[in-house]
């Protein structure tokens, strides 16, 4: 069932602990958590001693029942291709969902609107047939994979295949026209079009960006303060002991960043400047900066693992892929002094210190409030603005929709926070500027 691969680091002066040698399963590493879930277990146990520092993605299908976090491996860089049967558990239904990803299929255009084209409730479930395609975030794959599931079961007629491959990935796609959908935590700048034309970006995922570790001396949830961790990443900071006495000294420590162009690197980057930027300048802000110190892991999966498998090492992922993992994770000092962990209540305490959220405004890091969690982002699906097949246009504006209202409802068991009302109608006001491939409003 499980095939194992050994794999050999080298070594450098400033990483003398990659010369190691791990083992990897060769399947799934995090899916392990639905098996570890369906035998009553919240914490996988599988993949302890699992390596992520090569290729890391993963495709979500409707018709499999979702896990915390999917993770395979090689991921592709244009996912035009659903790897559907690669990726569906053997028990699991068939898959409705096309092998191949067909874009760009002109159809009529979409009747005027009526009760059928509404937005909202019922509504959002009564669709076209549809087979859609996204790729981009994996700070966002633990909550799409449920959702997609969810949204399957009560419209059967929409399925979605949606390839992990990081934000910048996922950006280049639908600039491409290669899928219908893409997804970043980092909104395309004003005026950005692609070969469909001018781009709609619709808010869909709060969530917080947890400081995983494993070092055993440090107990749960060490305090860290941003510039603590800006000095880790910058190199500064090379001995546990510098953080906490319970370590003794030499304890190295080895941080694990994202490889590849990432949302979530965005925000953490900006937010090590917005607290120290004397340890962490603006020109090492963004998708993929050079980082002075560590290992990169490709996804929010690659670097839990290479935490997860790696003693000394600490490493920034969405909550949702820590919980999972089972990895500790710090109380992060905020603007107002205090030291807190990410969850719901904090996470949305911090976004409530921007109300004025937009796509051009998006950053949520340090907000203030005593209460508030300092590392903190949306994300958001990007779309084609004209629509050249309508019937697709009005399943994706219609899922989207229930996405960012009712399909909350599944954010907070999972690590991820619902978004706030200001947002909510943010996005329905943005789907609601959808057409079809003549300038008509696909919705009423």
């Amino acid at each position: 069932m499980f095939g194992f691969e050994r794999i050999t680091r080298g070594t450098t002066e400033a990483e003398p602990r990659r010369n190691r040698t791990r083992w990897i399963l060769g399947t799934m590493v995090l899916a392990g958590g639905l098996i570890a879930a369906a035998c009553g277990s919240s914490t996988p146990t599988a993949a302890k001693k699992t390596s992520h520092n090569s290729s890391s993605s993963s495709t979500t299908t409707t018709t499999a029942a979702p896990s915390t976090t999917s993770t395979t491996a090689a991921p592709s860089t244009t996912p035009t291709t659903a790897a559907a049967a690669s990726t569906t558990p053997a028990t699991a239904k068939a898959s409705t969902t096309p092998a191949t990803t067909k874009t760009a299929v002109t159809t009529p255009p979409a009747p005027a609107p009526s009760a059928n084209n509404a937005l909202g409730g019922a509504n959002d479930f009564n669709t076209p047939a549809a087979a859609l395609t996204g790729a981009g975030s994996t700070f966002d794959q633990p909550l799409f994979a449920r959702q997609f599931y969810d949204y399957n079961k009560s419209n059967s007629k929409v399925t979605v295949n949606y390839a992990s491959v990081g934000s910048g990935t996922g950006e280049t796609d639908i600039l491409a026209g290669s899928v219908n959908f893409g997804a970043s935590d980092v909104p395309e700048p004003a005026g950005t079009t692609g070969t469909g034309g001018a781009i709609l970006q619709v808010p869909v995922v709060l969530g917080g960006i947890a400081m995983a570790y494993n070092e055993p001396c440090l107990g749960k949830n060490v305090h860290l303060t941003g510039t603590q961790i800006a000095q880790i990443y910058s190199g500064k900071i090379t001995d546990w002991n510098t953080i906490s006495s319970s370590c003794p000294t030499g304890s190295a420590i080895e941080p694990v960043y994202r490889a590849d162009s990432s949302g979530t690197s965005n925000a953490f980057t900006h937010y090590l400047t917005a607290v120290d930027a004397a340890d962490w300048p603006a020109g090492l802000d963004g998708k993929q900066p050079a980082f002075p110190k560590g290992e990169g892991g490709n996804g929010n999966a690659g670097v839990a693992g290479d935490v997860q498998g790696g003693a000394g090492t600490i490493g920034y992922v969405e909550l949702a892929y820590a919980l999972q993992s089972g990895l500790n994770y710090a109380a992060v000092q905020n603007a107002a002094g205090a030291f807190v962990v990410p969850d719901s209540t904090s996470v949305a305490a911090d976004a409530a210190a921007f109300p004025g959220v937009s796509a051009t405004n998006y950053l949520i890091v340090n907000g203030s409030g005593a209460g508030s969690y300092p590392i903190s982002t949306y994300s958001w699906v990007i779309v084609y603005q004209k629509q050249a097949n309508a019937n697709n246009g009005i399943a994706l504006g219609k899922m989207l929709d229930w996405m960012a209202t009712a399909g909350q409802s599944d954010a907070g068991a999972i690590g991820y926070v619902p978004l706030p009302g200001n947002i909510q109608s943010l996005a329905i006001a943005t789907i609601n500027s959808m057409q079809n491939s003549s300038g008509q409003p696909l919705f009423s």
